[in-house]
């Protein structure tokens, strides 16, 4: 009588766990939803860069991107849109804008932002946060170091006239 009532509670029991879909989950359903690069070819001709570097929107986005380490596992595979200075520790929510003179400005969407309808097409939003080497009328920025030294000179041409003058 005993064994009876093991019998139909197990049964009970076998029935829930498939009715759920615990015995029909698929194998990749057990990962963690991550980033997934968007499309940027479009706004590469409209941004060249010369160093690496990376914007976040969200804080806590941004601290899931670190410095790679050569010997460590990356858990998402990333190229084409994370340069290889940098590895992804986690999921983002929002979207981060990361650039490398070999990848040119790219944007990682994450899992929140992959529900809006376009998201693959929106990379125009990393051209203001990407240090692209020219402005918006495609005319190369100069460094800050660059505007000083010219300063300096024009001061010092101003300054030796003046000088010649007197």
């Amino acid at each position: 009588m005993h064994t009876g009532k093991c019998l139909v509670a197990w049964l009970i029991v076998s029935l829930c766990y498939i009715g759920l879909g615990g015995a029909s989950k698929d194998v990749n359903e057990g990962r963690i939803a991550g980033p997934l690069c968007s499309n940027c070819i479009k706004i590469q001709r409209k941004c060249t860069v010369s160093h690496s570097g990376l914007f976040c929107k969200n804080k806590t986005d941004r601290e899931k991107i670190l410095f790679s380490n050569s010997l460590g596992q990356k858990l998402y595979t990333l190229d084409e849109c994370v340069p290889h200075k940098y590895n992804v520790t986690g999921p983002i929510l929002d979207w981060c804008c990361l650039w490398s003179p070999k990848l040119g400005c790219q944007q990682l969407a994450g899992i929140y932002y992959q529900n809006q309808s376009r998201w693959k097409d929106t990379c125009e939003i990393c051209l203001h946060s990407c240090i692209c080497d020219e402005d918006s009328n495609g005319v190369v920025k100069c460094s800050p170091l660059a505007g000083w030294l010219a300063a300096l000179g024009i001061l010092g041409i101003l300054l030796s006239r003046s000088y010649l003058r007197s």
